[in-house]
């Protein structure tokens, strides 16, 4: 079989097997694109997205794996440290909503701006150079946005240090929304629609591990305090000097072992628009439709997934000194077993998408948020909530968002067809952020309305859940590979009695919504 259908642990295992040294993968990697280039008769980037030397690809992944879990350590290792750093520098505790959401706000803006940016490069760079120069363009933010939050023990002006902690916050979520925007739109140029939900769990899997990881290297440098020509490194800003060398690392072995080759987009994107020009000076042009609403019910369902994750992980530790009396240490445990389930949930789900077809994952995750959602609720079923039904409540809603965030985006990548999807995927992780923003403060509005009731806010979740379920369902039949939309609608036309496609708009204008996916025509036969 050959590696482009196989499982991500046997691309792992042969990467290993073959990647010795730096310098060794770069030359072997030229050597590859060398005699691709000698064996065809015209030296065109076609060559090398062959099927035949796609088949032989997926070197990316190790960079992937290596960068995705540094970049969710990196994530993990601060949160526990932030409040006792703006203490340590002077600010003042009112202001830690701002350090915190100033993260989210830079995902947001990040995954957008740099999603685009990876979209243009493909385009008008060569083979290769679009994807590697977006990455480390990336990465960049993250040393900038390090260096500073790491730089603010050493400023002596209070109000100059919070400052510097609040940008270096939002440089390190520019950094992590461009990463995550490149790395999901490049799964879905370098992987068949089959194997993307595979792919995108075996990645959060990584994720996942990286998250776990993160507080216990945290608690290794909190137990630092030393200076360094002259500079004080103590428990606080020691995890930004951590989140530099990450980047660093992570700069490093990108531009060694991450050549980009695997997104063809920009290659196709100009044939297409050099066979629009014969077409529309022969008066042949033809347009396809695209699958709006399957590209909308995805969007949606993927930001209940988040804003449901985003009030569980508020809310739960307020809620369980309020409920329970429990103390730091059962909190922590529970976090911890999240983790655990959260990261069994991603293995399984990259088990399971061999079997399973995508969609029924996709309802499965919908019916398990929503009963995880209706179980948080006190009321009606109790005036008090049992201990047993918050721990099931929240196992379950804890296995709904890794299934639904792998699933959402594999379908989301085959909706939208063979597309550069850069933009896309930048928007899609905008969406995700974008509860982490708001969330936190309608959440605990909402407990305090009830005087810390769980019914209205988990019974607005369970309601969310509902609606989407029965939007899923009502447009199933979109939520398949951009391939197999085409085909139905062409089925459709020929009942109808047209001769020709017609494009198919939003009804809402849009650059982003209303662009046509590249689609290759077959050529005439001789």
């Amino acid at each position: 079989m050959n590696s482009l259908n196989s499982s991500p642990d046997d691309e792992t295992t042969s990467l290993l097997n073959n990647m010795g040294t730096a310098s060794k993968s770069t030359a072997s990697s030229s050597d590859t694109t060398i005699s691709t280039l000698a064996e065809s008769p015209s030296n065109d980037a076609e060559s090398q997205c062959s099927d035949e030397v796609m088949k032989k690809r997926h070197a990316w992944l190790l960079p992937f794996f290596i960068n995705i879990f540094l970049a969710c350590a990196s994530f993990s290792i601060v949160m526990p440290s932030l409040s006792p750093y703006l203490l340590e520098v002077g600010a003042s505790m009112s202001y830690l909503p701002w350090a915190v959401a100033s993260y989210s706000i830079g995902e947001m803006i990040g995954s957008v701006a740099i999603g685009s940016f990876y979209e243009f490069a493909t385009h008008a760079f060569s083979l290769g150079r679009g994807p590697r120069y977006s990455m480390m363009m990336c990465i960049c933010f993250g040393i900038v946005g390090s260096t500073l939050y790491a730089s603010a023990a050493w400023v002596d002006s209070s109000y100059t240090a919070q400052y510097f902690i609040v940008a270096g916050r939002f440089l390190q979520g520019v950094w992590t929304g461009g990463q995550q925007a490149i790395e999901q739109a490049y799964i879905s140029a370098a992987i068949e629609p089959s194997k993307r939900v595979e792919f995108t769990a075996t990645l959060s899997t990584c994720a996942v591990l990286g998250f776990v990881a993160g507080p216990t290297i945290g608690a290794l440098l909190s137990m630092i305090d030393t200076t360094v020509l002259g500079l004080r490194i103590g428990a606080n800003n020691a995890p930004g000097l951590f989140i530099l060398l990450a980047n660093t690392v992570m700069l490093v072995q990108t531009a060694l072992f991450f050549d980009g080759k695997d997104d063809c987009t920009g290659e196709r994107v100009k044939e297409a628009d050099e066979e629009d020009q014969v077409d529309s000076s022969s008066g042949n042009s033809e347009y396809k439709p695209f699958n709006y609403m399957g590209v909308a019910v995805s969007m949606f369902l993927f930001y209940i997934h988040y804003y449901s994750f985003a009030v569980q992980e508020t809310i739960i530790t307020p809620l369980s000194r309020v409920l329970y009396d429990w103390d730091s240490i059962e909190v922590n445990l529970l976090f911890t077993c999240a983790g655990v389930l959260s990261l069994i949930t991603s293995f399984a789900v990259r088990l399971l998408a061999r079997h399973v077809e995508d969609r029924i994952l996709l309802v499965a995750s919908i019916l398990i948020g929503f009963i995880g959602s209706a179980f948080l609720m006190d009321l009606p079923f109790s005036p008090d909530l049992p201990v047993w039904r918050f721990l099931a409540g929240f196992s379950l809603v804890n296995v709904a968002f890794p299934i639904g965030r792998n699933v959402v985006l594999g379908i989301f990548g085959n909706v939208l067809g063979p597309v550069n999807q850069g933009r896309w995927m930048g928007a899609m992780i905008a969406i995700s952020a974008f509860p982490r923003i708001v969330g936190p403060f309608i959440a605990l509005e909402l407990l305090e309305m009830v005087r810390w009731k769980t019914w209205l806010e988990f019974g607005i979740c369970a309601c969310l859940f509902f609606v989407v379920f029965a939007l899923v369902m009502q447009n199933i039949d979109l939520l398949v590979p951009y391939e197999d939309f085409l085909d139905d609608f062409e089925k459709n036309v020929k009942q109808h009695g047209r001769n020709q496609l017609q494009e198919v708009y939003s009804p809402i204008p849009s650059p982003i919504i209303g662009r046509r996916p590249v689609v290759r025509k077959p050529r005439a036969q001789g």
